[in-house]
């Protein structure tokens, strides 16, 4: 077998960022991801706060709702790069004590306040914000040329 001219070997090492290039783009779905839940967190806390029971109903059936078409969403995607889960365990993680410290507090000590319920909301999805925005390095963590992985169809 004979070795490749340079001129394959360029062609292959082109291919090849090209891929890595292209992979690594689908794979950047986690950002909206994560941010669509931001979002949606900040009416969430909004509503139970400031209107009790009644907005206690409409936030959690909105968000019921919201989870599952993120979720659907979330599993149509083709490409996941590593250290998604972790990222993802990370925010949700991070957002689940918020708001679960939140609501907790608010509901006994702050109910309908204001003053508690607006910078509540605000900051509750923040660990949200810092994982969509956490840059991601092609080669943090990883071995060599193992950017992403697709998901079989």
């Amino acid at each position: 077998m004979d070795d490749p001219t340079r001129t394959e070997v360029e062609s292959a090492l082109a291919g090849a960022h090209t891929a890595r290039t292209s992979l690594a783009a689908r794979g950047n779905w986690l950002r909206t991801y994560l941010l669509v839940f931001a979002a949606s967190s900040v009416a969430l806390v909004l509503l139970i706060g400031l209107d009790d029971r009644r907005g206690a109903t409409i936030g959690t059936t909105l968000w019921i709702c919201l989870v599952a078409v993120m979720s659907w969403w979330g599993a149509r995607q083709r490409v996941i790069l590593r250290g998604h889960k972790r990222r993802s365990f990370l925010a949700f993680g991070g957002w689940g004590v918020l708001y679960g410290a939140t609501v907790l507090v608010g509901m006994f000590l702050f109910p309908g306040q204001p003053a508690f319920w607006v910078p509540a909301a605000v900051i509750t999805p923040v660990p949200l914000v810092l994982v969509a925005f956490w840059p991601t390095s092609p080669s943090a963590g990883r071995r060599p040329g193992s950017v992403a992985r697709a998901r079989n169809p």
